[in-house]
């Protein structure tokens, strides 16, 4: 579907992204408006890093830009151990606790099956160094280390307009903070809470999804909630839009809510007058012929979404 209005705008627009845990590659979240996107992944392992920066192709992945740095973040510029669990995806700079995995059948996902000392930096000192303290958005996965990469960056969270970040509901790891302490956390510097883009819930004694046909007496049962990502919107109506360097992160709020699908939130952002005359002026176009445009490309594409959802769900039910 042609957005021609939208092109007008991405074109006009920067907007630095980050993927905190970008080992699969740079997050799709933003694909919707990466003409715009000067895209930045983390990735700890210098070979790793290394590789990803060798097959980058920006155009190809729909971004502006795209790199890869070798660095790990955490709450001080320090030695840590990085536990090697035997699911990769698990491992952390924190202790797992495999009693609780067990419970849920997942003990064998934290087998550790090495430790490997690593240098970590404070998230605004690696900002710094590789020169993105005016990102816009953060997409953050680094298995219960979330927060105090956080709190290891006022400058950099007092400038961004999107989060999205893995939390946990219960302590996979010993000691993590949980849910309840992000959103404090982001609540208290200006962000709202706007959805959780993934939830996964465990049942006890089986790796079965709660939506899955398991074998025994209980075939079917919900389970709880354990991780998931949560996504934070900084809330437009206490950001300042008076010069413009202040109204163009107002204009790249709303195109992350598109991106998201939060239509509503990019509609209210455009709808302030000097958003408009800023968007008249940076990209000749009108900021109420841009929203009818963002409304109608979000329909189609939620109908996609569901068409694809509806056929995954129904498939997992039955095999």
């Amino acid at each position: 579907m042609a957005n021609p209005l939208l092109d007008q705008v991405l074109r006009a627009t920067r907007i630095v992204g980050l993927d905190i845990g970008a080992r699969g590659g740079f997050t799709t979240d933003l694909s919707a408006i990466g003409a715009a996107v000067e895209a930045i992944g983390f990735e700890p392992d210098n070979e790793e890093c290394d590789r990803l920066n060798a097959t980058v192709n920006a155009g190809a992945s729909g971004l502006r830009a795209l790199r890869y740095i070798p660095t790990a973040v955490g709450r001080a510029d320090e030695e840590r151990m990085l536990n090697l669990y035997r699911a990769r995806g698990c491992t952390s700079l924190l202790t797992a606790d495999p009693n609780f995995a067990a419970l849920y059948a997942r003990d064998d996902y934290f087998i550790l099956d090495g430790q490997v000392s690593v240098r970590v930096e404070r998230l605004d000192a690696v900002a710094e160094r590789f020169q993105f303290t005016d990102a816009h958005y953060m997409k953050i996965d680094i298995q219960g280390a979330e927060l105090e990469a956080m709190q290891s960056a006022p400058n950099l969270v007092s400038q961004l307009l999107a989060i999205r970040s893995e939390v946990e509901f219960a302590p996979i790891y010993k000691d993590q903070p949980l849910f309840a302490d992000v959103d404090a956390e982001l609540r208290a510097k200006g962000f709202m809470l706007a959805r959780f883009p993934q939830l996964h819930a465990w049942r006890r004694g089986t790796k079965v999804r709660n939506d899955r046909w398991a074998p025994g007496p209980i075939p079917l049962s919900e389970g709880q909630l354990i991780h998931g990502d949560v996504l934070y919107f900084r809330r437009p109506e206490l950001m300042a839009a008076e010069t413009e360097a202040e109204q163009d992160r107002l204009i790249a709020l709303a195109l992350i809510a598109y991106a998201y699908g939060h239509v509503d939130l990019s509609g209210a952002v455009l709808a302030k007058a000097e958003i408009a005359r800023r968007l008249r002026a940076i990209a000749n176009v009108d900021a109420a012929a841009l929203v009818w445009e963002l409304g109608r490309a979000h329909v189609a594409r939620r109908r996609k979404q569901l068409r694809s959802a509806a056929f995954s769900a129904l498939r997992g039910f039955f095999r």
